[in-house]
């Protein structure tokens, strides 16, 4: 009897800035293959995208979604998603990855959480939005994605109010005509999604595994089988990966010394925090400080800067 092919996730971890938490993916070689991936994925962050040739099927949670060149694409972190070209095509791409609620500056982040709007987009959003009926949404994706590309003089101000436009135009059509509720229920469908949502938000917390358990309402053995299926690691060593990514923008974009940057991220010992960046990064903390703070921010490229399970 032929043996099942198990399915293959990829939890895409993007390594945001830690004082402009926003990347930009453009160009050439951002072209969508018409062979649809038997390795859908999810990440860690909001991902916009702007379809810029041809047409194809985005599938969130194996829902087919139909796109088209012009078409803004908008996933919140967690969601399931693969992305596909029509038969013959080859459709390109520009992409944007970013951490709204730190974008915004205090007073602009308050008013939003007060309406729901951050939370909202952070986790509820699966779509693709047409630019024939939304061309307001494509102007201020195209014109943070042409910021992000040619970075003109104070270009970082002039993204943080596009895209504070941009989610507020998000906000309106979803009033309007309850778009994002055709997904409701592929919502976060992701069994770990809530304990991954906690390591992000809690990572320099001190908290015991069965937590998250009981955020999954998983019994603590069931959720460590299945973190460690979907995962290809242990909750655990989940919890120092995401740690070490927030080390390495601080130790990148800041001048903290590395006791307080172990400190902040959650460590209680300062050995306990080398010996986990030497296990990920195969140097210690100084090291690689010394090697990555005189270059230009890091951006993440085609094949890299993600966190995949292995080969079957």
């Amino acid at each position: 009897m032929k043996r099942t092919q198990k399915r293959v996730i990829e939890y895409r971890v993007y390594d945001l800035p830690d004082a402009f938490p926003i990347i930009f993916l453009g160009g050439e070689q951002w072209h969508i293959s018409d062979v649809k991936s038997n390795r859908p994925h999810f990440h860690n962050c909001l991902e916009v995208g702007i379809c810029r040739s041809d047409s194809g099927i985005i599938e969130f949670e194996d829902i087919p979604t139909p796109f088209r060149a012009g078409d803004v694409t908008v996933v919140s972190r967690n969601i399931l998603h693969t992305t596909y070209s029509s038969p013959g095509e080859s459709s390109l791409w520009t992409y944007m990855f970013m951490q709204p609620e730190l974008l915004f500056p205090p007073y602009l982040r308050e008013s939003m959480e007060e309406s729901g709007l951050l939370s909202e987009i952070e986790q509820n959003i699966s779509e693709v939005f047409p630019r024939t009926k939304y061309p307001q949404l494509y102007f201020f994706a195209d014109r943070i994605a042409e910021n992000l590309k040619s970075k003109p003089l104070n270009y970082t101000v002039d993204v943080q109010a596009l895209c504070v436009s941009f989610m507020i135009e998000l906000m309106r059509i979803n009033s309007d005509n309850s778009l994002i509720e055709r997904g409701s229920a592929a919502k976060n469908a992701l069994v770990l999604a809530p304990a991954l949502d906690f390591i992000q938000n809690n990572y320099s917390q001190q908290f015991h595994i069965d937590k998250l358990a009981d955020l999954c309402r998983m019994s603590p053995t069931n959720f460590r089988r299945v973190f460690k299926e979907i995962m290809n690691c242990a909750p655990l060593e989940f919890l120092h990966r995401t740690r070490i990514t927030q080390a390495r923008n601080l130790l990148r974009g800041s001048n903290l010394s590395i006791l307080e940057i172990s400190e902040r991220i959650g460590y209680m010992s300062l050995s306990s925090f080398n010996r986990h960046f030497m296990d990920e990064n195969g140097v210690s903390p100084s090291e690689w400080r010394k090697s990555n703070t005189d270059l230009p921010r890091q951006n993440i490229s085609i094949f890299t800067g993600w966190m995949l399970p292995e080969q079957l």
